[in-house]
Parts: C-alpha cells; sequence; structure tokens
C-alpha cells in the first residue's frame, strides 16, 4: 500500500508504566468503590506481585475463575486490565482494595463505545461532542437573558432619571413659592396633616393660623382656614390608591409589575456545576467561586441516564480550599431509576460571601451519567 494512500492513526492507546524501581516505585493504592456489574474497575493496573489485597476475601487463580462460579469470600483479578471480579452477592456493595499501582492504561474517547445491551451505539468522544453542543446552546441562551436584562437596566435608570428631573422641578417650584410669599399673604397655604373627613379638621385643629391647608381623605376636598373659618379651595385625589397588580394608580399596574419583576432578577444569581459523563465516586471537577455576598435560595439537581442504585450529592463550601463544608444537612440524593433529586435536602448553611468556593463531593454514584447541579443564589 502506498504511503499516500492511507490516513495516519493520530488517537492510539497510551500506557505510562511506572518502573518498580528506587527511583521510581509503585504506589500504594487503597480504592474504595462500588461493585458494578459484578466487577470493579481499579483507578490504576496493579502489581501481580504484591497481589490484590481484599480484607476478609481470598484471591483465586485464572483456571480456577474459568471453571467454577465465584464464591461469596472469593475474588478474581485481572492484572492486564485492572478489573476486580466479585459473587453476584457483592452487586452494590462498597469495597476497599489495596495493592501496588504500576500505572495507567489510557484509551482515546474515539474507541470508548456506549452500549445499550445488543449494538454498539456510540462512541464516548461523540457524546462528548453533543454535550460541548449542548453547553455552548446554553451559554448562547444565558448570554441573550444577559442581554435582555442589560435592557430592563437602562429603562429602569431613565426611568430614575426622569423622576430625578421632576424631584427638581418640585424644588423649583418650591423656591418660587418661597419668593412670591411676602407679597401673597392673603393666599399662604400652610399644609398641615391630612384627616378622614370634613369634621375632623375642626375637631383636629381647633385653634388654626391663617394659611393653614388641610386635605381630607375620603373626598380629597383641600380646606384653607382664612382666619374666621375652613373654607374649601380645590380638590386633589387623596382618595387615589397606590398602584398594584390588579388595579391602575399613582403607577399604572402594568410599569409596577414590570419594576417587580426587574428587581427579582437582577437580585439572583446561579452556579450551575455539569459533568458531562458517567459520575465516579468522590471529589468533582469543577471548583467555582461566588463573587458576590448572598443567601443561597434552591439547589436542583439532575441527571440525563439514571442509575441503578441511589446517587447521593453533597454540596461543599470553602473559603481557603483547605477547610470544606456540607452545605445541606443531608446530601442531595437522585433515587435509583430516576433523572431528578427527591429534594428532600435541606439547606443548613444559607449564607454566601464574596470570594466563597463551591465544589460537589459524590460519596456514592449510582452509575448516573451528565450530571447537571444549579445553586440559586439571592444577592444581598
Amino acid at each position: 500500500m502506498s504511503q499516500n494512500t492511507y490516513l495516519e492513526f493520530n488517537n492510539p492507546i497510551q500506557i505510562i508504566w511506572r518502573k518498580g524501581t528506587a527511583d521510581d516505585p509503585f504506589v500504594d493504592r487503597l480504592d474504595i468503590t462500588k461493585v458494578v456489574n459484578q466487577r470493579i474497575a481499579l483507578l490504576e493496573i496493579p502489581d501481580e506481585l504484591y497481589r490484590v489485597r481484599i480484607a476478609n476475601m481470598q484471591e483465586i487463580n485464572y483456571e480456577k475463575f474459568i471453571k467454577s462460579n465465584l464464591a461469596t469470600d472469593e475474588y478474581y483479578v485481572d492484572y492486564s486490565n485492572g478489573f476486580v471480579y466479585f459473587n453476584i452477592s457483592k452487586e452494590a456493595l462498597t469495597i476497599s482494595i489495596v495493592y501496588k499501582g504500576r500505572g495507567l492504561i489510557l484509551y482515546p474517547t474515539s474507541r470508548i463505545v456506549h452500549s445499550d445491551g445488543t449494538n454498539p451505539a456510540e462512541t464516548l468522544h461523540d457524546l462528548i461532542e453533543k454535550t460541548k453542543i449542548q453547553i455552548i446552546h446554553l451559554i448562547d441562551e444565558t448570554e441573550d437573558f444577559e442581554e435582555v436584562m442589560a435592557r430592563m437596566v437602562i429603562a429602569t435608570n431613565i426611568t430614575n432619571e426622569a423622576s430625578d428631573r421632576a424631584v427638581i422641578a418640585a424644588q423649583k417650584a418650591n423656591t418660587a413659592t418661597e419668593l412670591v410669599q411676602d407679597a401673597y399673604k392673603t393666599t399662604v397655604l400652610t399644609y398641615q396633616p391630612f384627616v378622614m373627613t370634613e369634621e375632623d379638621v375642626r375637631t383636629t385643629y381647633p385653634y388654626p393660623l391663617v394659611g393653614w391647608t388641610v386635605q381630607v381623605f375620603d373626598t380629597g376636598v383641600r380646606y384653607r382656614f382664612n382666619g374666621q373659618d375652613w373654607i374649601p379651595i380645590d380638590a386633589f385625589g387623596g382618595n387615589i390608591p397606590l398602584a398594584s397588580k390588579v388595579i391602575d394608580g399613582l403607577l399604572s399596574k402594568e410599569l409596577f409589575t414590570k419594576l417587580d419583576a426587574i428587581t427579582n432578577n437582577v437580585d439572583t444569581r446561579a452556579i450551575v456545576f455539569v459533568i458531562p459523563e458517567e459520575v465516579l465516586s468522590g471529589i468533582q471537577n469543577p471548583h467555582v467561586a461566588f463573587p458576590f455576598d448572598g443567601e443561597i435560595e434552591d439547589i436542583k439537581a439532575f441527571v440525563s441516564i439514571g442509575g441503578s442504585s441511589p446517587t447521593s450529592i453533597r454540596v461543599e463550601k470553602s473559603n481557603n480550599m483547605v477547610d470544606w463544608r456540607a452545605i445541606t444537612s443531608v446530601p442531595v440524593q437522585i433515587n435509583t431509576n430516576e433523572y431528578f433529586d427527591n429534594m428532600s435536602h435541606v439547606i443548613s448553611d444559607k449564607s454566601v460571601l464574596a470570594g466563597d468556593i463551591f465544589r460537589l463531593y459524590v460519596p456514592f454514584s449510582g452509575d448516573v451519567s451528565n450530571l447537571t447541579l444549579s445553586i440559586k443564589i439571592k444577592l444581598i
């Protein structure tokens, strides 16, 4: 075959071995892992001389393994690929395994196939690429949302500017009134707190001065004392109600609802963790720092592939990357063959300080895949 008639394979299997010498010794390993499909995949390839050791159980050789079923206290080790096989009674149990690690066999994603039990469906590379597309789509939608929010903030600023101008205009009017007050003593208006009815005007202010002006709430009429009696001078909408979500008032219901929604949305942020693969036990990446002070309102989690046993997720917080504290009294739980968490967790530590760092720790994984967990935080 000509050298130019085929494509070179640029995605090979990579093998990283330790030499087992004093300069490059095998590493002592302790894997604490759950049995799935009667086997455990070790995190490294074990040393066959040191053997794989499990408390209260005994290892059998290959000849016995292929001729008879494993007993409840027996296990078989595939030293070439790093798999440990167990009796079916050990299914879903968490086993502690001690061994010396020789190194790793790293398979490219294009050679790892997801199967539905009959025929291979798609490779891990395909799944990762699909997940990337979904994440990019989610980021685009988030950017669109932020653009809408920015427009709302601009609208709010314009409203505030108009309000400031109205306040300035009112101040100028008051200044003009003070300038002509001396020339119009007979028409001076000295406003007093309002009363509910016309009869309350005389009982509340039995000794008024000239120019005192009082508004009656039930009719909206304003009365001015002219030196002899209270004279009605005008009506000024004292009974106009405040605006709400159901009626118009001093502010329209549409504008009131819009401003109310803007306040709620501007004050809320979210931290989203995405693990686009099978979720294994242990600390998950990434770690996320939150830049504002706030209060946690809600935690939600879901997966695209349910597990054969329950999955527990502990949300932890730290301010120094050393001391980590769980923020829920019990872990977030996704039940067997379910996609969403069971909402049994209770947030025990809601406070968030600027610079706090969050991470996920999975003590028990039920073979779920594509985990998404969001933390909703209200800014304070």
